[in-house]
């Protein structure tokens, strides 16, 4: 049996720091030595380089040593503060710089010493070279142990009452002078530095090169650690096994009829995937796949043919939307396909009540799944697992088949309950979480798993959130696609807008308009989708306008979308709750206000609601941005309508957490690692990874695993939520 790690050693028992500097130190999360190896620098600076006071740039940061030549403390104004002038003193008298700090008086300052100065130099009103507050050094014999000066010296976060000198100090102590084991918890390439030695440069490095080496071996470590957790989850689903039914008479033939009743061809890209999908459901382990696909790339038509495939053996398909809007419009869209071919179609979300009725449609098309889980009672509902026996298309009946359940979160609660159910598909995975996406597979006995987004994933994000995952990519649109025409505006332009909106109406077509808040605030300076529907009352008479947002009631929302399907509605002003799914063919022109405070991939998702039909689309973003970030997303939204280029260029403008948020998305805060940047070391550690597992077939379990990692004194394991 491997052997507990060493308790780690609190910092209030590390000579130097006491009681009253580890409380201070707690406050930045730092508890431990180990947590200090952790406490990776934020920037460094380059102070080795010694300049001459007659060779420097006024507002340059520099390095200068000199001997003391007078001391004295002076009020300064009312303030009284203290300021000790030291002046270099060489054989030129113009590379004299006075140095002043104000406030305090720097601790084993005296005349006649050697010392090192860092700061900004400027001069003063009489033209005096002047430092204010420099960073200061001693001189002495040691080089070696310089800690401030002559050196690359880390700059670190900071709280209350702790000063990067007294930071630094303890830092420098706890990586350079104290003895601590760093065990490699998998012996990483040969070419790369050993951990313990990347702890300490990474603090205090010799060179910018040697730091960069120490930072990616730990960042390896980080990777590793997270891609065996990866490998672990991908071994454990491989190792499970489910009984696959086998379709009977002429129930198999679901999805081929379905098929053929579709008015166009499929893409290349989409018969693909389904084979993809085919190859998963014909062997033990249940399949475990995310399908990637650009808007309007045709998942969904991808995601029916799998459900089908269920349908076939009897069993329950779940689909399970981020948003009611969403689930609606995916019930709608299933019910009109497959209902002809006697395949149920149930709706279940946080709205779904019991309404007791004695028929197998509840009352708005939801069924009450939750009162039989046990097989429904005389006279009561049937449970959405044993679907109705239908005629067949050559007039006989059909055996009971499988039915399809759309719902949102509220498919997560114990109150969904479901006897069969042999497949989950969840659309726009990157709303939910990993956590949800297990939660929803447990309702079954292993049931296959299908994940969809229309929101294109970084390579490196797919290595890690989505690193359990098969991987199927959507690469072409359907033919007879529109292209979208983009164009950046300012508000004050959109009179002609206007003009070109009632122009599109007029021919038939309709719109979107789209706002950033629901309802004015004092807060921010943006629209508000309330306001400018009663402004636009007026502005557009001729108009017929509707009012959609997150606040409507469920039914509201429903009554809104059917009436702008109908064309009842041509304008809908919305907020973001259409921002997936909601496909209208006929809206051709879409006008996004306050652009600016929307991100890149919230922009194209948006955008994704046009362009669905035969007409030619427009979409204007409409902004006044005040950072070059902000004309930046706009810039790229007119350039390109390519969703994997705009998911690179918004992962690399807000990085992961913002994009996917990392609590949901199981991906832990990485201090040394980089996901726009270490894309290889990633790719290295991934394979590294998946041997290891490989090799011991203890560490398929989690317990296995984590027992290993604590054995080779992994403390960042906790870091990794495990699902």
């Amino acid at each position: 049996m491997p052997t507990d790690s060493p308790a780690p050693t609190p910092l209030a028992a590390i000579p130097g720091i006491g009681p009253q500097r580890a409380e201070l130190l707690s406050k930045l999360g730092l508890l431990t030595h180990d947590d200090l190896l952790h406490f990776v620098p934020r920037r460094y600076e380059d102070r080795r380089h010694l300049k001459p006071i007659s060779a420097a740039q006024e507002g340059q940061a520099i390095t200068v040593r000199g001997k003391i030549h007078h001391l004295k403390a002076v009020h300064w104004g009312s303030l009284r503060l203290e300021i000790t002038v030291a002046p270099q003193t060489l054989e030129n008298r113009e590379d004299i710089v006075i140095a002043r700090w104000y406030g305090f008086r720097p601790y084993g300052i005296k005349e006649s010493g050697d010392i090192f100065l860092f700061a900004r130099i400027d001069r003063d009103k009489k033209g005096r070279w002047v430092m204010n507050n420099p960073d200061y050094e001693i001189a002495h014999d040691d080089a070696e142990s310089y800690i401030h000066i002559d050196r690359i010296a880390p700059i670190y976060n900071l709280t209350e009452g702790l000063t990067q000198r007294v930071l630094r100090r303890i830092m420098f102590e706890a990586t350079q002078k104290t003895a601590f084991s760093a065990p490699e918890f998998y012996p990483a390439p040969e070419r790369m530095m050993a951990r313990q030695e990347a702890f300490r440069v990474i603090h205090f490095p010799e060179s910018f090169p040697a730091e960069e080496r120490a930072r990616q071996r730990l960042a390896y470590d980080e990777f590793f650690v997270l891609q065996c957790v990866v490998a672990q989850r991908r071994a454990s689903r491989v190792q499970l096994h489910r009984q696959r039914p086998v379709a009977i008479g002429d129930a198999r033939t679901l999805s081929a009829r379905w098929l053929e009743s579709l008015p166009y061809s499929l893409t290349n890209a989409q018969r693909r995937v389904m084979s993809e999908i085919d190859a998963d459901l014909s062997h033990g382990p249940p399949m475990n796949r995310l399908l990637q696909g650009d808007v309007g790339s045709g998942k969904t038509f991808v995601a029916v043919y799998a459900m089908l495939r269920a349908v076939e053996a009897g069993e329950q398909a779940a689909l399970m939307a981020p948003t009611q809007i969403l689930a609606e419009q995916h019930a709608l869209n299933l019910r009109r396909w497959l209902e002809p071919l006697g395949v149920r179609v149930d709706l279940f979300t946080g709205n779904t009540k019991a309404k007791g009725k004695k028929t197998d449609r509840l009352q708005g098309g939801e069924l009450d799944l939750f009162t039989f889980k046990n097989g429904p009672p005389d006279g009561s509902p049937r449970s959405p697992s044993a679907g109705p026996s239908v005629p067949s298309a050559g007039g006989r009946r059909l055996p009971p088949t499988g039915s399809v359940v759309v719902g949102t979160h509220a498919l997560l609660y114990d109150r969904y309950a479901a006897e069969k159910l042999g497949l989950i598909v969840i659309d726009e995975q990157h709303k939910f979480g990993v956590l949800q996406r297990l939660a929803l597979s447990r309702k079954g006995q292993n049931p296959d798993i299908l994940v969809m987004t229309a929101t294109p994933i970084p390579r490196t994000l797919g290595m890690t959130v989505y690193g359990d995952l098969d991987v199927s990519v959507l690469d072409e649109l359907p033919p007879g696609r529109q292209p979208i025409m983009t164009k950046r505006r300012s508000s004050k332009e959109l009179d002609k807008f206007w003009a070109f909106l009632l122009k599109q109406i007029g021919e038939g077509r309709q719109a979107y308009v789209i706002y950033p808040l629901v309802e004015e605030s004092e807060k921010v300076d943006a629209k508000s989708v309330k306001a400018e529907f009663e402004r636009l009352k007026e502005h557009l008479p001729q108009a017929k306008l509707g009012l959609l947002h997150g606040q409507l009631d469920g039914a509201e929302k429903e009554r809104v979308m059917t009436a702008f399907r109908a064309g009842e509605i041509e304008v809908l002003l919305s907020t973001s709750v259409i921002e997936v799914g909601v496909d209208v063919p006929n809206a051709t022109v879409m006008l996004i206000e306050n652009a600016e405070r929307f991100g890149l991939a919230q922009l194209h998702q948006l955008r994704g609601r046009i362009g669905r039909g035969e007409h030619p689309s427009y979409c204007v973003l409409a902004g006044e941005p005040k950072s070059l970030e902000g004309w930046r997303r706009l810039k790229i939204m007119e350039e390109t309508t390519d969703g994997f280029r705009i998911a690179e260029e918004d992962f690399k403008i807000r990085g992961p957490g913002n994009i996917f948020g990392t609590e949901q998305s199981g991906l832990p805060p990485l201090r040394f690692a980089s996901l726009e940047t270490d894309y290889e070391l990633l790719t290295l550690a991934r394979n590294d990874a998946a041997g290891f597992i490989k090799q011991d077939p203890t560490l398929a379990s989690w317990p296995g695993l984590l027992e290993k990692m604590k054995e080779g004194g992994v403390a960042a394991v906790s870091l990794v939520t495990v699902s």
